[in-house]
């Protein structure tokens, strides 16, 4: 039997994971040599104790950057990450603090959280508005509404069934490390073994040939944002939980760390191509390097120049791969060149 155009173009795709599976091995070796170094400078980093606690700290970055991942992968960003969360922590615990059952505050909130990632997805999709201006508008805009829904008030206060999920552990590994697991690993089922994961790398990789081949773009696009907005919900939820608290700033240059998360991991800015197993270890490092320089009493500011740092050098490298930089392709078409003339 003939196979459709679209059965066609999704088998063309194939699983973009295999692909960039050997690509994280220098990560992998960067994250072991940074531990190494800094358990040398001072021997609290590599505890046990610490470890987890990264890794603790980091569940939360690990949940975002996961939907972050299929937002770029799909050739899109996210900027508002960090004000959905804010948003959306707020809203449950004010209804939690007026009376209402903690289970359906937590149903709202990821209700909520999806419908603003829709709210994304149509701007983009419907409007053709730019993915960055699109949601570099709705960051200041859910900033704006958790402002106004809070008054400024910080929330405090959670039943003992939430702080479990921020604070509880399960044979000694802290729960949020076992959340962000699963939710890695539903990530990765939706993303490599199904049909909307090829959906994903294709519109990311050619929207205008995903379009002719019967891919409902504009769906897939809502559907993504929507996908980003519950991945934001959760990692929203365990934040909360973990400091028994919320207000509107919460969150604020969050969507800075999760996309160099997901860039450092490997994941293209130019859509189509995508790695959760880099995001993953991205978000680690990135936990790791800014824990390590807490513990060496370097200051916030500067490890925000660290991260910067680190960005603009993994877009670099992602760009020299995909041989974007014009002048390097030009230097080794000349190398290719000279060795063939020697020959």
């Amino acid at each position: 039997m003939a196979m459709t155009s679209t059965e066609q173009f999704v088998k063309s795709i194939g699983h973009a994971d295999r692909r960039f599976r050997f690509e994280a091995v220098g990560l992998t070796l960067a994250i072991l040599v940074l531990i190494a170094v800094f358990a040398l400078i001072n021997p609290r980093f590599a505890t046990y104790s610490n470890l987890l606690n990264v890794l603790t700290q980091a569940s939360t970055y690990v949940i975002v950057a996961m939907g972050m991942t299929l937002v770029i992968t799909k050739g899109g960003i996210d900027l508002s990450v960090g004000s959905m969360m804010a948003v959306v922590t707020c809203v449950a615990f004010g209804m939690i603090e007026s009376g209402t059952p903690w289970p359906l505050a937590v149903l709202v909130m990821f209700a909520l959280a999806a419908a603003l990632g829709a709210f994304n997805g149509v701007v983009i999709a419907f409007l053709a508005v730019p993915a960055l201006i699109a949601t570099l508008g709705t960051m200041v805009g859910f900033r704006g509404i958790a402002l106004l829904h809070s008054e400024g008030k910080l929330y405090y206060g959670l039943p003992p069934e939430l702080l479990w999920l921020g604070q509880g552990e399960v044979l000694g590994v802290p729960v949020p490390i076992l959340v962000a697991a699963a939710f890695v690993l539903l990530t990765h089922v939706i993303f490599n073994h199904t049909r909307f994961g090829v959906h994903i790398r294709a519109v990311g990789g050619n929207r205008e040939a995903a379009r002719l081949a019967g891919i409902a773009v504009s769906r897939v696009e809502v559907a993504v944002y929507a996908f980003m907005g519950l991945a934001v919900a959760l990692g929203g939820l365990l934040w909360m939980a973990r400091i028994d608290g919320t207000q509107a700033t919460l969150g604020t240059a969050m969507e800075i760390h999760i996309i160099a998360a997901t860039i450092i991991g490997g994941t293209s800015l130019f859509g189509g191509k995508g790695t959760l197993y880099g995001t993953l270890l991205g978000a680690i490092l990135l936990s790791l390097l800014n824990n390590a320089l807490v513990i060496a009493g370097v200051e916030f500011f500067w490890q925000l120049v660290a991260i910067g740092a680190i960005v603009i050098c993994a877009v670099t490298i992602n760009n020299i791969k995909e041989n974007r930089i014009s002048w390097i392709d030009r230097l080794r078409n000349r190398k290719a060149l000279s060795r063939s003339r020697a020959r």
